[in-house]
């Protein structure tokens, strides 16, 4: 029974923000400014910080359900021009260190990022130096296992 209204609300919730903007790399850094201002409120107690970094979290919300589609869109692309080097960037950091994670908890494998297409390349661990091709783009390293 209660599955069924979790279908049903799910289904509701799809149905409504198929129309709507949604997140995307504009929205991540508002939410990510107002978290900050919060966080120095908590550490200053300044009244300020909670009302701007509120400002951030209602203006990141308000983007998030817009139905216009097209500003929203716009006003990434502009983010993304200026911007999108760095998001690239620290996408690609955040990959390399949950390879690196990765590597620490499998006990078999070792896991590295293609510098040049971003494919995640497994090697067996305890082979030394290790010629290793990306299947993706072809490039070729010199790893160490």
């Amino acid at each position: 029974m209660l599955k069924k209204y979790v279908n049903m609300f799910r289904e509701d919730m799809r149905y409504a923000m198929s129309r709507r903007c949604g997140l995307d790399e504009l929205n991540n850094f508002i939410m990510l400014i107002g978290f900050i201002f919060v966080v120095i409120a908590l550490f200053t107690h300044k009244w300020v910080f909670v009302l701007i970094g509120t400002v951030f979290v209602v203006l990141c919300y308000m983007r998030v359900f817009s139905k216009k589609l097209e500003k929203r869109k716009a006003e990434n692309d502009v983010y993304m021009r200026y911007m999108g080097n760095v998001v690239r960037f620290v996408d690609y950091i955040k990959l390399v260190i949950n390879m690196k994670i990765r590597s620490i908890r499998d006990k078999e494998y070792i896991y590295f990022v293609c510098k040049s297409c971003k494919q995640v390349i497994r090697i067996p661990k305890g082979k030394n130096k290790v010629s290793v091709r990306c299947p993706k783009c072809s490039a070729t390293y010199i790893k160490r296992t």
